[in-house]
Protein backbone atom coordinates (compact mmCIF):
# COMPACT_ATOMS: atom_id res chain seq x y z
CA UNK A 1 0.00 0.00 0.00
CA UNK A 2 1.48 3.36 -0.85
CA UNK A 3 1.48 5.81 1.73
CA UNK A 4 0.44 9.65 0.85
CA UNK A 5 2.60 11.80 2.84
CA UNK A 6 2.80 15.64 2.98
CA UNK A 7 5.86 17.61 1.94
CA UNK A 8 6.06 18.57 5.47
CA UNK A 9 5.97 15.05 6.83
CA UNK A 10 8.57 13.85 4.20
CA UNK A 11 10.89 16.85 5.42
CA UNK A 12 10.07 15.95 8.90
CA UNK A 13 10.95 12.26 8.27
CA UNK A 14 14.26 13.09 6.60
CA UNK A 15 15.15 15.68 9.71
CA UNK A 16 14.81 12.86 12.00
CA UNK A 17 17.20 11.04 10.26
CA UNK A 18 19.86 13.25 10.03
CA UNK A 19 19.06 14.88 13.57
CA UNK A 20 21.42 12.25 15.61
CA UNK A 21 24.23 14.38 13.54
CA UNK A 22 22.97 17.54 13.89
CA UNK A 23 25.63 18.03 17.08
CA UNK A 24 28.41 17.88 14.65
CA UNK A 25 26.90 20.98 12.47
CA UNK A 26 27.75 24.51 13.80
CA UNK A 27 25.54 26.33 11.31
CA UNK A 28 21.80 25.19 10.12
CA UNK A 29 20.53 27.47 6.92
CA UNK A 30 17.10 26.34 6.74
CA UNK A 31 15.95 28.26 3.29
CA UNK A 32 12.35 29.15 2.48
CA UNK A 33 10.19 30.59 -0.48
CA UNK A 34 9.42 33.94 1.30
CA UNK A 35 5.58 33.68 0.88
CA UNK A 36 5.45 29.84 1.08
CA UNK A 37 3.62 29.02 4.48
CA UNK A 38 5.12 25.35 4.62
CA UNK A 39 8.65 26.37 4.35
CA UNK A 40 8.12 28.65 7.51
CA UNK A 41 6.18 26.03 9.19
CA UNK A 42 9.21 23.80 8.51
CA UNK A 43 11.59 26.51 10.11
CA UNK A 44 9.37 26.34 13.18
CA UNK A 45 9.52 22.46 13.43
CA UNK A 46 13.19 22.61 12.97
CA UNK A 47 13.82 24.90 16.29
CA UNK A 48 11.14 23.67 17.78
CA UNK A 49 12.90 20.43 17.56
CA UNK A 50 16.75 21.03 17.62
CA UNK A 51 15.15 22.70 21.41
CA UNK A 52 14.50 19.78 22.95
CA UNK A 53 17.52 18.53 22.40
CA UNK A 54 19.38 21.12 22.99
CA UNK A 55 18.20 24.69 24.23
CA UNK A 56 21.71 26.53 23.65
CA UNK A 57 20.47 27.97 19.98
CA UNK A 58 20.47 31.53 18.78
CA UNK A 59 18.10 32.58 15.67
CA UNK A 60 19.39 34.33 12.64
CA UNK A 61 16.75 35.97 10.27
CA UNK A 62 17.13 38.10 6.96
CA UNK A 63 14.07 38.91 7.39
CA UNK A 64 15.36 42.23 10.36
CA UNK A 65 18.42 44.62 9.05
CA UNK A 66 21.24 44.64 10.95
CA UNK A 67 21.25 48.27 12.41
CA UNK A 68 17.71 47.28 14.44
CA UNK A 69 19.32 44.56 16.45
CA UNK A 70 18.16 46.58 20.23
CA UNK A 71 14.68 45.75 18.67
CA UNK A 72 15.05 42.26 18.51
CA UNK A 73 16.41 42.11 21.99
CA UNK A 74 13.55 44.12 23.41
CA UNK A 75 10.80 42.08 22.22
CA UNK A 76 12.74 38.69 23.18
CA UNK A 77 12.98 39.91 26.87
CA UNK A 78 9.02 41.26 26.48
CA UNK A 79 9.82 45.35 26.45
CA UNK A 80 8.30 45.22 23.26
CA UNK A 81 5.62 43.55 21.79
CA UNK A 82 5.28 42.07 18.07
CA UNK A 83 3.60 45.42 16.59
CA UNK A 84 6.21 47.83 18.03
CA UNK A 85 8.58 45.21 16.77
CA UNK A 86 7.12 45.75 13.26
CA UNK A 87 7.62 49.44 13.97
CA UNK A 88 10.48 49.84 15.44
CA UNK A 89 11.99 47.24 12.51
CA UNK A 90 10.67 49.63 9.54
CA UNK A 91 10.26 45.69 9.04
CA UNK A 92 6.94 46.61 6.32
CA UNK A 93 9.48 49.37 4.27
CA UNK A 94 12.46 46.97 4.77
CA UNK A 95 11.06 43.63 4.38
CA UNK A 96 7.42 43.87 3.63
CA UNK A 97 6.22 40.09 3.65
CA UNK A 98 3.35 39.67 6.14
CA UNK A 99 4.63 39.25 9.72
CA UNK A 100 2.38 36.77 10.56
CA UNK A 101 4.38 34.05 8.05
CA UNK A 102 6.92 34.31 10.94
CA UNK A 103 4.95 35.25 13.77
CA UNK A 104 4.81 31.64 15.26
CA UNK A 105 8.67 31.31 15.12
CA UNK A 106 9.30 35.14 16.21
CA UNK A 107 6.74 33.65 19.83
CA UNK A 108 8.28 30.14 20.33
CA UNK A 109 11.92 32.63 20.44
CA UNK A 110 10.48 35.31 23.16
CA UNK A 111 8.59 32.61 25.07
CA UNK A 112 11.58 30.79 25.36
CA UNK A 113 14.05 33.90 25.51
CA UNK A 114 16.11 32.50 22.14
CA UNK A 115 18.08 35.33 20.91
CA UNK A 116 16.82 36.46 17.70
CA UNK A 117 19.82 38.04 15.21
CA UNK A 118 19.21 40.51 12.41
CA UNK A 119 21.12 39.40 9.64
CA UNK A 120 20.28 41.26 6.88
CA UNK A 121 22.61 44.28 5.57
CA UNK A 122 21.07 47.80 5.50
CA UNK A 123 19.28 49.29 2.64
CA UNK A 124 20.67 52.33 2.33
CA UNK A 125 23.88 50.52 2.01
CA UNK A 126 22.28 48.62 -1.06
CA UNK A 127 21.30 52.07 -2.61
CA UNK A 128 24.42 53.32 -2.07
CA UNK A 129 26.39 50.30 -3.91
CA UNK A 130 23.94 50.67 -6.98
CA UNK A 131 25.16 54.65 -7.23
CA UNK A 132 28.64 53.93 -6.64
CA UNK A 133 29.51 50.09 -7.10
CA UNK A 134 30.68 47.66 -5.06
CA UNK A 135 34.75 48.11 -5.78
CA UNK A 136 34.13 51.88 -4.16
CA UNK A 137 32.64 51.04 -0.64
CA UNK A 138 34.20 50.83 2.86
CA UNK A 139 31.31 49.47 5.17
CA UNK A 140 31.91 47.66 8.55
CA UNK A 141 28.74 45.47 6.83
CA UNK A 142 31.50 44.37 4.10
CA UNK A 143 34.53 43.97 5.80
CA UNK A 144 37.38 43.25 2.75
CA UNK A 145 38.37 41.05 1.08
CA UNK A 146 34.88 40.27 -0.33
CA UNK A 147 34.72 37.17 -1.91
CA UNK A 148 33.48 36.99 -5.68
CA UNK A 149 30.62 34.63 -7.13
CA UNK A 150 31.18 32.11 -9.10
CA UNK A 151 30.27 31.43 -12.83
CA UNK A 152 27.20 28.95 -11.43
CA UNK A 153 26.22 31.86 -9.27
CA UNK A 154 26.51 34.33 -11.44
CA UNK A 155 24.11 32.06 -13.82
CA UNK A 156 21.61 31.91 -11.24
CA UNK A 157 21.70 35.33 -10.86
CA UNK A 158 21.03 35.81 -14.48
CA UNK A 159 18.22 33.64 -14.52
CA UNK A 160 17.00 35.86 -11.34
CA UNK A 161 17.15 39.01 -13.41
CA UNK A 162 14.95 38.09 -15.76
CA UNK A 163 12.13 38.22 -13.23
CA UNK A 164 13.43 42.10 -12.89
CA UNK A 165 12.12 43.69 -16.50
CA UNK A 166 12.84 47.07 -15.24
CA UNK A 167 16.68 46.96 -14.74
CA UNK A 168 18.93 49.16 -16.48
CA UNK A 169 22.37 48.62 -14.96
CA UNK A 170 23.60 45.14 -14.65
CA UNK A 171 26.47 45.69 -13.06
CA UNK A 172 24.73 47.32 -10.09
CA UNK A 173 22.38 44.07 -9.73
CA UNK A 174 25.31 41.70 -9.49
CA UNK A 175 27.03 44.03 -6.90
CA UNK A 176 23.65 44.01 -4.93
CA UNK A 177 23.64 40.55 -4.81
CA UNK A 178 27.22 39.87 -3.97
CA UNK A 179 26.96 42.59 -1.18
CA UNK A 180 23.74 40.39 0.04
CA UNK A 181 25.01 37.22 0.19
CA UNK A 182 28.61 38.29 1.21
CA UNK A 183 27.05 40.46 4.11
CA UNK A 184 24.55 37.84 5.31
CA UNK A 185 27.83 35.32 5.85
CA UNK A 186 29.46 37.74 7.55
CA UNK A 187 27.08 38.45 10.15
CA UNK A 188 26.60 34.33 10.31
CA UNK A 189 30.18 34.24 10.67
CA UNK A 190 30.42 36.99 13.71
CA UNK A 191 27.78 35.55 15.33
CA UNK A 192 29.39 31.91 15.57
CA UNK A 193 32.76 33.52 16.92
CA UNK A 194 31.29 35.41 19.20
CA UNK A 195 28.58 32.21 20.40
CA UNK A 196 30.97 29.24 19.52
CA UNK A 197 28.99 27.03 21.93
CA UNK A 198 25.60 27.98 20.56
CA UNK A 199 23.73 25.89 17.38
CA UNK A 200 23.67 28.84 14.94
CA UNK A 201 19.93 28.16 13.06
CA UNK A 202 19.45 30.55 10.03
CA UNK A 203 16.34 31.99 8.15
CA UNK A 204 17.29 33.13 4.50
CA UNK A 205 15.59 33.17 1.00
CA UNK A 206 16.19 29.35 -0.92
CA UNK A 207 18.31 31.71 -3.51
CA UNK A 208 20.95 32.77 -0.80
CA UNK A 209 21.25 29.31 1.00
CA UNK A 210 24.25 27.76 -1.17
CA UNK A 211 26.09 30.76 -1.71
CA UNK A 212 25.65 31.79 1.67
CA UNK A 213 27.45 28.38 2.67
CA UNK A 214 29.95 28.84 0.51
CA UNK A 215 31.20 32.51 1.64
CA UNK A 216 30.99 31.05 4.88
CA UNK A 217 33.38 28.38 4.40
CA UNK A 218 35.94 30.83 2.52
CA UNK A 219 35.75 33.02 5.97
CA UNK A 220 36.44 29.91 7.51
CA UNK A 221 36.83 26.33 5.90
CA UNK A 222 36.61 24.28 9.29
CA UNK A 223 33.00 25.49 9.69
CA UNK A 224 30.21 22.72 9.30
CA UNK A 225 27.60 23.67 7.81
CA UNK A 226 24.13 21.79 7.28
CA UNK A 227 22.04 23.60 3.93
CA UNK A 228 18.16 22.60 3.56
CA UNK A 229 16.76 24.79 0.85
Amino acid sequence: MKLNLSPLVVFMIGFILVFSTFKSYNIIIVGENHTDELDHKKQHEVIKDYYKYDKKIIIVMEMFQQPFQEYLDKYIQGEINLNQLVEKTEYKKRWGFDIKLYKDILEFARENKIKIVALNIPSELLSEIRKKGLENIDSAYLPKPIPKHTPEEIKFIDEAMKEHKNIKNKQAFYDIQLAWDYGMAYKIYDTYKKYPDYKIIVLIGKGHAKTVKRFLNVLDSNLEIFVND
